[in-house]
């Protein structure tokens, strides 16, 4: 049984807005993106469904919101991270500790996704999230050209496809992280 929320204040719009993105932000930590419907969003929120059209045109608009979300939460621990090492550790733990969201992230929406780009402030957001990895990169080889773009990209489609894998196939047994995040960097970097 869902309880309704209290009726906001005259004015109080972005209090229910951010309830909105909170409430899928919790429900995609226990759910998959498809069962994510604006009915399952706004009873977590504990209002109508209506309410969730007032703040967004529609789910989509709703999920790119949370995305962008999840790009910043990615990209504040990559810049907390003391170092390269500390930095891949960190990405990779925070697919496998958080799996709803990693999943979001990369989720392609077949109606507005694949028809072109994504809306530019995911994509935006997106390159932010990265940003951290290409500086970490650059200070490591001493200089900002175009090889230490490249070299981060490298290393974090490395990552990206390890962190894939062991959701995908977590029965696979992987190299040990430690080992393959110091065979990866020294590679690469």
């Amino acid at each position: 049984m869902t309880t309704s929320r209290p009726r906001s204040r005259r004015g109080s719009g972005e209090e229910l807005r951010e309830a909105l993105i909170v409430a899928t932000s919790a429900l995609l930590d226990t759910h998959q993106l498809d069962d994510l419907t604006v009915r399952t969003v706004t009873a977590a929120t504990g209002v109508s469904p209506t309410a969730l059209y007032l703040h967004f045109s529609d789910l989509d608009a709703l999920v790119h919101e949370v995305k962008k979300r999840f790009f910043a939460t990615l990209g504040d621990r990559l810049r907390a991270a003391n170092g390269l090492r500390a930095m891949a550790h960190t990405y990779l733990a925070y697919a496998r500790d958080h799996p709803g969201h990693y999943a979001v992230i990369f989720h392609i929406d077949k109606r507005t996704d694949a028809v072109g780009n994504p809306p530019e402030d995911v994509v935006q957001a997106g390159f932010a999230a990265l940003q951290p990895l290409v500086e970490a990169v650059g200070a490591t080889l001493g200089d900002r050209s175009q090889e230490t773009f490249d070299i981060a990209i490298e290393l974090w489609l490395s990552l990206h496809g390890r962190a894939q894998l062991n959701a995908a196939m977590p029965w696979f047994e992987l190299p040990d992280e430690d080992r393959y995040v110091d065979r990866l960097i020294s590679r690469l970097v």
